[in-house]
């Protein structure tokens, strides 16, 4: 009897001991047993969640939510469906909201920043969500006033998920929504880009999700474009262009069915960054796809009108923007250069005067300059450039931007170094120097043309600096 004891007090400890080595060694590969299994255990969680949730609203045709969403018959407010599929389509989804308004605001800058070549690519699509028929109908006249030309190019298209679609699905009336309740928001929001989605996946190849209160930053649609060609032999599933929720994220036009669902099933679960998240992960993308630098802000962020710490580069259409001012141009002492064709009456010098002569080229290409090189180094506090004609703004330069130079070297002081000021909006440009490192002892004030332009002709009415006289 004493024997068998001692057998089993030795087996319990070699057990014991054996138990204590396998912990150890399985300890030591925690962090990747974890970082592997992270994933696993994500789809199972959620196709657990996923299949109890298809029973509540897959069971029977009316709880079907799925494929209801096929089924559905949305109100076109504005415009109508493009002749053909196009490359991309920008979506957003917009409801009344007691912080003001800003889809036009949104929707000036997505076609401001976009040149008439990124524009034959694209569609903007907007969801109005909201059952408000006074709502409706005011929105719908302001777009109409504001992006006409837009809409018969086929560049923008309004539309109205009925009420039927949220049935069973939404219950608090939209006359009463509560914005200061940040759960019910986004659960409201993300059954509004769900509808926005399903209507959008046989319109482009790829689908763009943006806010209605969103700045776009030059020439977005060209950085995607840039980013898709990096990448189209890499398979993904979803890319980011911005810092948050649903702004900025871009994926397949193939997988927004699928991702319409998966918002209609979860969207009282989790908020819009965990179920996109999710999705990602599920569809076999583990690590995110961060696009830099950010292509989208929101207007109340102070990035989005200062992305760079160095300046303020004033909209043509703020109100702060004074091409005839009083505020006259120093303009000192400079010659002008370009390698631009040159008109014998339309001098490239004439740019910098300060009468009302002008310089006009037939041939403005992607790469050509206009240089304002200066007797001696100064210290800038503002620049403005003004193409096109002065009411029109005929023959303006659509894309093109403005660049500082410092270190002048040879006879004729080219500058050997440039930092980046601001790009041309609707042909112009007005920035006033932030820190003053930024405009001292600048020796070159140069204008560069940055794409194509169908009608090459560009007049360049002035080039003006204003100097600190102080220092």
């Amino acid at each position: 009897m004493l024997g068998i004891m001692h057998w089993s007090f030795r087996r319990y400890i070699i057990i014991l001991a054996g138990s204590g080595l396998l912990w150890f060694l399985i300890s030591l590969r925690t962090p990747k047993i974890n970082e592997d299994t992270y994933h696993l255990e994500t789809k199972r969680s959620l196709h657990q969640k996923f299949s109890s949730k298809s029973e509540k609203y897959l069971q029977g045709n009316s709880y079907n939510v799925l494929s209801r969403m096929s089924h559905l018959t949305y109100q076109y407010l504005v415009g109508a469906l493009p002749l053909k599929k196009k490359i991309l389509t920008v979506g957003l989804s917009s409801m009344q909201s007691p912080t003001g308004i800003y889809l036009v605001k949104t929707l000036r800058s997505v076609f401001k920043v976009s040149s008439k070549n990124e524009l034959r690519h694209i569609t903007v699509l907007v969801h109005l969500a909201d059952s408000d028929p006074d709502w409706l109908n005011e929105t719908v006249s302001i777009i109409i006033s504001h992006f006409t030309s837009q809409i018969l190019q086929g560049q923008l298209l309004v539309i109205h998920a009925p009420s039927a679609a949220y049935q069973h699905l939404w219950y608090q009336p939209y006359k009463v929504f509560n914005f200061s309740d940040i759960k019910t928001f986004q659960s409201k929001q993300m059954l509004d880009y769900a509808f926005l989605m399903s209507f959008a996946a046989n319109l482009s190849e790829y689908f763009l999700m943006i806010e209605d209160n969103i700045r776009s930053t030059r020439h977005f649609v060209t950085t995607l474009q840039q980013e898709l060609e990096a990448r189209k032999d890499v398979p993904w599933t979803i890319m980011d262009s911005a810092n948050h929720g649903l702004v900025g994220k871009l994926c397949h036009s193939r997988d927004l069915p699928k991702l319409a669902g998966f918002l209609l099933l979860f969207y009282q679960d989790k908020s819009p960054d965990l179920l996109l998240l999710h999705f990602r992960i599920l569809q076999g993308q583990k690590d995110p796809i961060h696009i830099r630098p950010l292509l989208f802000y929101h207007f109340d962020s102070p990035s989005s009108f200062s992305p760079h710490d160095f300046h303020i580069c004033e909209d043509p259409d703020n109100e702060k923007f004074e091409e005839d001012s009083f505020d006259i141009p120093d303009n000192p002492p400079a010659v002008v250069y370009t390698n631009m064709q040159t008109l014998h009456n339309h001098l490239a010098q004439n740019a910098y005067s300060l009468d009302e002569t002008f310089f006009l080229t037939p041939n403005a290409l992607p790469g050509h300059q206009l240089t304002v090189i200066l007797d001696k180094g100064v210290n800038v506090i503002r620049v403005q450039v003004l193409t096109g004609t002065a009411i029109e703004k005929l023959q303006s330069l659509e894309e093109g931007k403005v660049e500082l130079g410092s270190n002048p070297t040879g006879e004729s002081k080219h500058c050997t170094k440039y930092t980046f000021l601001g790009q041309l909006w609707d042909g112009q440009l007005d920035c006033r120097m932030k820190h003053r490192q930024t405009g001292h002892n600048v020796s070159c004030v140069r204008l560069v043309v940055t794409g194509p332009k169908d009608n090459s002709w560009v007049m360049v009415r002035h080039i003006n600096i204003w100097v600190n006289h102080e220092e």
